[in-house]
């Protein structure tokens, strides 16, 4: 069996956000819990919202583990973690930001066991940007041993992975073949161990249900959907 992550920076959604914006984080949350998706991570949730909106995802969605962590200055995360699959291990600060990054370990029957990380990167595209995400891959490899995705808004073009210098076993993978931000650039995508076999799962779905994600007129982001596997 595959393992299916997913997550969706949803640029501090809130109170005040278009209904657009807001239709398409209920669809994207309720579309991966009804495909049983192992790990949902939602990005920028606005910090005045996130226990309102944590305790309606846990009482919506009691198969799953809600957990809400800190993201940076009024903005969270908040994850769901699949009960049966799926736990929420821990979070360790981003070099140079007051930002997590969170970790989760997945087993299925016949699958790989994974441990998956999750983070809101630098933007900008800077040196620290680059040396965070070769951190990541770096201590992912060292604390695992060699199964592992890193997921979230990588905030680094994908066009420019290489420039990373990322551990040697370290492949790329991105479910989008445009740019993922509405101000221009492929920013969210993955970073994971070679012995996984990595595609894209649910884009067309949510491009079917709701041009808008591919489009990006409500949120700034596309959603990111996969499936992993062992073996290449």
């Amino acid at each position: 069996m595959a393992i299916y992550v997913s997550w969706f920076n949803v640029e501090k959604v809130g109170e005040s956000s278009t209904l657009i914006k807001k239709t398409m984080v209920t669809h994207f949350v309720d579309y991966c819990v009804g495909e049983k998706y192992d790990i949902i991570v939602l990005i920028e949730i606005h910090s005045a919202l996130v226990k309102p909106i944590g305790s309606f995802l846990a009482e919506a969605y009691p198969d799953y583990t809600v957990t809400k962590t800190f993201g940076g200055k009024s903005n969270w995360y908040l994850s769901l973690a699949r009960n049966d699959t799926s736990r929420y291990v821990d979070a360790v600060t981003l070099k140079g930001l007051k930002r997590k990054v969170i970790h989760f370990s997945t087993s299925v029957k016949g699958g790989p066991v994974l441990n998956s990380y999750f983070a809101h990167f630098k933007s900008g595209q800077t040196t620290l940007t680059a040396s965070q995400l070769r951190n990541a891959a770096a201590k992912a490899q060292n604390d695992t041993g060699g199964t592992w995705l890193i997921g979230g808004d990588l905030n680094w073009d994908y066009s420019r992975s290489s420039e990373l210098v990322l551990p040697e076993n370290a492949a790329t993978f991105s479910s989008w073949g445009t740019e993922t931000q509405r101000k221009g650039g492929l920013l969210d995508w993955a970073i994971f161990s070679n012995n996984l076999h990595v595609k894209a799962a649910g884009s067309g779905e949510f491009k079917r249900r709701f041009s808008d994600f591919d489009e990006m007129l409500g949120s700034d982001h596309k959603p990111v959907a996969l499936q992993i596997g062992s073996g290449l």
